[in-house]
């Protein structure tokens, strides 16, 4: 039987945090036994576990904290843990607690997309260290994938697609007008690159003074927010952009929008993306990370190159001026999404690995 355990750093809003609560609610509804553990801090997404996912806080206070090592490891006994499924940084806390347990199969869940452009050789070995009794990496995009193949010792590294699901909280309304309205689902980090998609947004202005850009992700008391929110009352745009901070209900938000758009320097698979398609929306992307095999062609939306201003000016303008395009655009990638990153598939494979993992030596390299 498969006791499967989604282990992540926190449960604050971002797309790891979310993905790791995917996983653990999918495999509940798939009658496998699943837990999830936050190791270090809890938020907003805790709300999102299913109460028939079992739950475990570490409260973890430092890099090595020896009470919370011993708290996973106890908890890994006392429920017969058999898979461990490790998110972003968390690989650390799981290759320390593999130690105790030689028959825990043990997977890593790659969501850094920029990792292939980290050149800090000691990091590499550490995770080189880490990785090197884990059953299999899992990669969320196929750059990321080959670096993994190259760089880590894992016989078995696959690609794995983030899925999206349906958030039925309705608690946010968006200010703007409606069918007017632009989002950006993404934390204040300096990688969002939020002040590019600002600068092409204000060059609209004039253009289409009815049109408002929301942005909705965890607002940081940082250099990065507090330059944003200057930008904004600088060129006097407060009843044009408008900033909401993190929140649980991105469906309900969607649902409000027009347009999604995602701006960033570098990107894994960016869950936003996956996001905007299931609800409908026409998108604009950088070309970065997984989002150049979701954005095909201009049938399926608008794909810039990263840090290109004019190109995402006139990205957004031609989706708010040609509406039959947007509309098309929206369907297309509505269609895509449903029919390629789907909850139900992606689980189903990642089960058949799990499965093959309690049979030794059946998980071969892709």
């Amino acid at each position: 039987m498969i006791r499967s355990l989604q282990i992540i750093d926190t449960l604050r809003i971002g797309g790891a945090e979310r993905m790791a609560i995917n996983i653990a609610n999918g495999l509940s509804s798939a009658n496998v036994e699943s837990h999830i553990c936050a190791t270090r801090s809890e938020g907003q997404l805790k709300a999102s576990i299913k109460k028939e996912v079992s739950y475990l806080f570490l409260n973890k206070k430092s890099t090595i904290d020896i009470i919370a090592l011993f708290r996973l490891k106890k908890y890994i006994k006392k429920n017969q843990i058999n898979i461990l499924h490790a998110h972003g940084t968390s690989f650390f806390i799981a290759a320390i607690v593999s130690v105790f347990n030689r028959k825990l199969k043990i997977i890593w869940h790659d969501h850094y997309g920029n990792r292939v452009n980290d050149t800090n050789k000691f990091k590499l070995v550490i995770l080189k260290l880490c990785l090197y009794n884990f059953n299999i990496i899992y990669c969320v995009n196929h750059e990321l994938r080959n670096w993994a193949i190259e760089n880590l010792n894992c016989k078995t590294v696959k690609f794995i697609s983030n899925f999206p699901t349906i958030n039925h909280k309705k608690e946010t309304i968006l200010n703007g007008n409606t069918g007017k309205r632009i989002l950006c689902a993404a934390n204040l980090r300096e990688p969002k690159n939020h002040e590019l998609l600002f600068k092409a947004f204000k060059k609209l202005k004039g253009e289409c003074s009815d049109w408002s850009l929301h942005c909705i992700g965890a607002i940081y008391d940082d250099d990065y927010s507090q330059n944003l929110e200057s930008f904004i009352n600088k060129h006097k745009l407060k009843n044009q952009i408008f900033l909401y901070g993190a929140k649980e209900d991105v469906s309900n938000i969607i649902s409000q929008s027009d347009i999604g758009v995602l701006t960033s320097k570098f990107e894994g698979l960016p869950m936003a993306l996956l996001e905007y398609g299931l609800g409908k929306l026409a998108v604009l992307a950088t070309d970065v990370g997984y989002c150049n095999k979701l954005i095909l062609d201009d049938s399926l939306g608008v794909l810039v190159s990263s840090n290109d201003k004019k190109s995402v000016y006139n990205g957004l303008k031609l989706l708010i001026n040609d509406i039959k395009y947007r509309k098309e655009c929206a369907e297309n990638f509505h269609l895509k999404i449903l029919n390629e990153f789907s909850e139900e598939e992606i689980l189903r494979k990642l089960i058949l690995d799990y499965e093959l993992l309690l049979v030794p030596d059946n998980i071969e390299k892709e």
